[in-house]
């Protein structure tokens, strides 16, 4: 039975990965089950073997899909390189400060772990050329609406509040906040291509969005918790490490469980997402009727209001199109026929 189908894509997963499945995930239930509720044992089973394998694994089994296969390769190796750079930076950082009961940051293992924002966006722009054929610009920018009402909570929210009551150095606030900055951005990239895709992603693109998620709600606690001194990466290691799985895991959907053909979005489901931007933006500006509202309110309302304008110019009717419907006439049926005659 061939494994790839004529496009070079994956059809059947290997065998083997039936076996590897069910330890990761236990691996992973014990690490949780010890960060939540103390199940015993030593912290640095849980905390450190353990959830530096599973990142091992996973960062192995998504290189594995690069070199199982040659039409997303590309894909799957700026995926592969993004894991990679992630497992570095932990296990480095376990070595050089897993003893410390306090840690120094940030620390070189930052760079590492920030190095995965880009190749994961890297992955997701090659994996997106080579699925969906037809790129419509004006359905990639409802990701950049999204992207607006998640900054738009999550400076309210998260970074503003913390950056009041933060007790750190200005390079480590930055660093602090770049993480929950970066992943609004990935999120956001993710929405779009899943609006490329009419709204109907596969379970590939579902689990590479709730990988990203899920990583991107780990980050936005630790960075409250980091800026408010509070900080225990301890009892959060296990949410990075399901993000990681959820990442694997997308890695070896094969193709007969995926849909490649992106059909045209039409309806309340074409212009919902621009509806939502420009409701935010009418919210902002009734709600500074009656309070003050800061600058960066401001910009987003701008900014939102503009994406809404591109959105509507890039999907206007061209005349070229309108003419080449009219000369498409549909065939008269037999009825029709006889009555002319």
């Amino acid at each position: 039975m061939r494994r790839v189908d004529a496009e070079g894509e994956l059809n059947h997963a290997p065998t083997w990965l039936i076996y590897v499945w069910p330890v990761l995930m236990v691996m992973t239930v014990l690490e949780a089950a010890n960060e939540i509720f103390s199940i015993g044992g030593p912290s640095v089973l849980y905390e450190v073997w353990l959830h530096d394998t599973v990142l091992g694994a996973a960062t192995l089994l998504v290189l594995a899909r690069a070199f199982y296969e040659p039409g997303t390769r590309r894909a799957w190796l700026a995926f592969g390189a993004a894991m990679l750079l992630w497992t570095i930076g932990t296990v480095a950082w376990s070595i050089v400060y897993g003893s410390r009961p306090h840690a120094p940051y940030p620390t070189f293992a930052d760079i590492l772990w920030l190095l995965w924002y880009p190749f994961m966006a890297l992955g997701m722009l090659y994996l997106i050329r080579f699925r969906v054929r037809q790129f419509e610009l004006h359905r990639w920018m409802d990701g950049i609406a999204v992207t607006l009402l998640v900054l738009v909570a999550g400076f309210a929210l998260v970074v503003q509040p913390a950056a009041e009551h933060t007790s750190q150095g200005r390079l480590a606030t930055i660093v602090d906040f770049t993480y929950p900055v970066l992943d609004v951005m990935l999120v956001g990239a993710v929405l779009g291509v899943y609006g490329l895709l009419a709204w109907r992603p596969d379970g590939m693109w579902i689990l590479i969005g709730a990988g990203v998620v899920t990583m991107a709600v780990a980050d936005a606690v630790f960075a409250v918790q980091e800026a408010r001194g509070v900080a225990d990466g301890g009892n959060l290691d296990f949410v990075w490490t399901i993000g990681a799985l959820m990442i694997a895991l997308a890695a070896w959907i094969s193709r007969s469980d995926a849909d490649d053909d992106a059909a045209p979005v039409t309806g309340m489901r074409a212009i919902a997402l621009a509806l939502v931007a420009q409701a935010l933006a009418i919210g902002i500006q009734v709600y500074a009727l009656f309070r003050e509202v800061g600058k960066s309110e401001r910009v987003v309302t701008i900014v939102v209001l503009v994406v809404a304008s591109a959105q509507i110019i890039m999907s206007r009717p061209r005349p070229g199109a309108t003419d080449a419907r009219q000369q498409v006439q549909p065939a008269p049926s037999p009825a029709q026929a006889g009555e002319v005659e």
